[in-house]
């Protein structure tokens, strides 16, 4: 069965007098999937989001999301979305629990999810009575997802949205978007961190200096993601045990090896395991690595 596109972007264009913000992008995305739109800082990603909002025009191209054209329609879509801004500013001068329920306002529904996601990030009456600059940038992005997921919203589009949050709050948030996915709600999820995008959504789009170098599922963006590996054994190794098809030896000595592997690893770490492991550190994927890869194979 064919699924409903949620958000259709077409030869969307964006330059700020002669700099390049977004160029020439097209993108589907379904109903009831996380999309995760990945790349570095300065790569068009909030120039993007900005532009499904309609806070900026486009220079060419346009955005619809339930079908009908964001610049013409924005009055009535907006109440069925949900936005984490980012570099996200709120109003200081209120309370958390003032802050919520005057967004809640804008939406005219009930909103039903506010005070199981307040329990879940484990706010306190104290801390929703505190006012907003009194806040830690935690308790501020906590705040900002929470107002963004209360009102069910059936698109959720998030800038970067675990800013700030320390890992079990992190963790917290992408249990969330499994639940509002296991709804039938949509996520349009931008990062520039590799493993977040991997672990919360079903596809990718990789933007870079303003351009969508591809899109596709995880799993064959997995193919391409370039890990490294760096291991010390406790006695002296065979270097040919890890000369492997997918994998480059970036540094070594007799008891210490830095690897570059891409796709599948198991190879590799069975061949680890013939020897006695001293430490294994295995740092998060690195995302220029990944693009390199791609640039590559294409």
């Amino acid at each position: 069965m064919k699924m409903e596109s949620i958000i259709e972007i077409n030869h969307l264009t964006k330059y700020y007098g002669k700099s390049r913000g977004i160029d020439d992008l097209n993108l589907h995305i379904n109903e009831g999937e996380i999309f995760g739109f990945l790349g570095p800082n300065g790569a068009g990603k909030s120039t993007t989001i900005r532009l499904m909002l309609n806070l900026l025009r486009p220079s060419s191209g346009e955005v619809k999301i339930f079908n009908k054209t964001v610049q013409k329609h924005y009055a009535t879509i907006f109440k069925s979305i949900g936005n984490v801004p980012g570099e996200l500013k709120l109003y200081e001068e209120l309370t958390g629990d003032y802050f919520l329920n005057y967004m809640n306002k804008y939406s005219h529904k009930e909103p039903q999810w506010q005070n199981e996601l307040i329990n879940a990030f484990n706010l306190s009456d104290s801390d929703l009575n505190k006012k907003i600059k009194h806040y830690s940038h935690g308790m501020k992005q906590k705040i900002g997802i929470i107002q963004a997921m209360q009102d069910d919203p059936k698109l959720i589009i998030m800038d970067e949205p675990s800013e700030g949050l320390d890992p079990i709050n992190k963790n917290i948030l992408y249990d969330y978007l499994q639940k509002f996915k296991e709804s039938g709600k949509t996520i349009f999820f931008s990062s520039h961190y590799l493993a977040e995008i991997e672990k919360v959504c079903d596809r990718v789009g990789l933007v870079k200096e303003g351009k969508l170098i591809t899109e596709e599922s995880i799993s064959a963006l997995k193919e391409k993601m370039i890990r490294r590996l760096e291991v010390t054994f406790a006695s002296p190794v065979s270097v040919d045990d890890f000369d492997l098809q997918n994998t480059d030896i970036l540094e070594q000595d007799s008891h210490r090896l830095v690897l570059n592997v891409s796709g599948n690893i198991n190879q590799l770490l069975k061949n680890i395991t013939k020897y006695e492991v001293k430490n294994l550190v295995f740092p998060e994927p690195s995302l220029e690595d990944t693009f390199m890869s791609y640039y590559e194979k294409e």
